[in-house]
């Protein structure tokens, strides 16, 4: 029988990428992949899976300045373990430049975000070569949820852009004003890339380890393209054109997932607002005490407090749910 997950139209990728031989370890005793992109980078990372009968493959990666270590935190019982206990394949990858993907900007590296953008596209190809008949899923912490959105934006317009079928964001959003209703933390967030940007001046990029604020550096221009939107009020590539304009046509299903300590980086109505712009089945999740969790999670913890496992496992459960994704082919390729 066929399978009963199918695209309803073929899938004209990316050609931009090639997967390279692994020479990296795995950090969970998966097997290791190494997708090399047109520009030299390496995007490397795992494959885990638990199941003889996956039924939707998972790329699962994480926010900026960290890698993804963070999510499986702890080591071995985190949300990557949630997802292994069910029926799903898993990409466990680094960003360009994180973790054991090379070259960091340590190494003359450099990036901007819609580098990151086109990375995820390429993610999204990868997947439907290896497997073309299961549903593919981004999840993402901060970074890698709002890069999947983007790329689910540009591809809502272009009809030959492979596409992911679902997303689960964690603790993800962007920063405009047109999002944020308090003047405050409009002010906060002009401020702080303000304060990125100057600390980045002397050596090109963002010292975040030598201050003791996350474990990766980040490369100047693409924090200079992230502070533009806080600036200019306004989603956009480096040519200007807004990301926005396609997110009315994004119908896939989307679990949108906040923590209430969160007060700044990804607060949950913030959060909300922008993720309500797509066109599809949309829940939209709150964490924290006055639902039933033992903390407020703030940003990291979302993804790193054990205390937050059983959530781990519902965010696994809505994502293995069966026929959740069926009828998606509205944005599969």
């Amino acid at each position: 029988m066929p399978p009963a997950f199918l695209p309803t139209k073929p899938r004209i990728v990316p050609s931009d990428w090639t997967v390279v031989p692994a020479t990296h370890p795995p950090l969970r005793g998966g097997e290791p992949v190494a997708i090399q992109m047109s520009d030299g980078a390496i995007l490397r990372g795992e494959w885990l899976c638990r199941s003889d009968k996956p039924i939707a493959v998972v790329a699962l990666s994480h926010a900026m300045m960290v890698d993804r270590r963070t999510l499986d935190t702890p080591s071995g019982r985190g949300l990557l373990s949630s997802l292994l206990s069910r029926d799903l394949k898993v990409l466990w990858f680094d960003q360009r430049g994180h973790g054991q993907s090379v070259p960091s900007v340590n190494e003359g590296a450099s990036w901007d975000y819609d580098t990151l953008v086109h990375d995820t596209g390429c993610i999204s190809a990868y997947l439907a070569s290896v497997e073309p008949n299961l549903p593919q899923i981004a999840m993402g912490h901060s970074l890698f949820g709002h890069l999947a959105l983007a790329w689910l934006s540009l591809a809502a317009l272009q009809a030959e852009l492979s596409a992911f079928d679902g997303v689960v964001a964690l603790a993800s959003s962007i920063w405009l004003d047109e999002l944020e209703p308090s003047k405050l933390r409009r002010l906060l967030k002009r401020a702080s890339f303000q304060a990125l940007l100057w600390a980045s001046l002397p050596s090109g990029y963002f010292p975040s380890r030598k201050l003791g604020v996350g474990t990766v550096d980040e490369p100047r221009p693409y924090l200079r393209q992230m502070g533009s939107w806080v600036s200019r009020n306004q989603w956009t590539d480096r040519r200007g054109s807004s990301y926005l304009p396609g997110l009315a046509k994004v119908s896939v299903p989307i679990l949108s997932v906040a923590g209430q300590g969160d007060r700044l980086l990804s607060t949950p109505h913030v959060q909300l607002r922008l993720w309500a712009r797509t066109n599809g089945p949309l829940e939209h999740w709150q964490l924290g005490r006055r639902f039933g969790d033992a903390i407020d999670p703030n940003h990291m913890q979302v993804v790193t407090s054990s205390k937050l496992r059983p959530r781990w496992d519902s965010i696994a459960d809505w994502v293995a749910t069966p026929g959740r994704f069926d009828s998606v082919g509205g944005q599969r390729r």
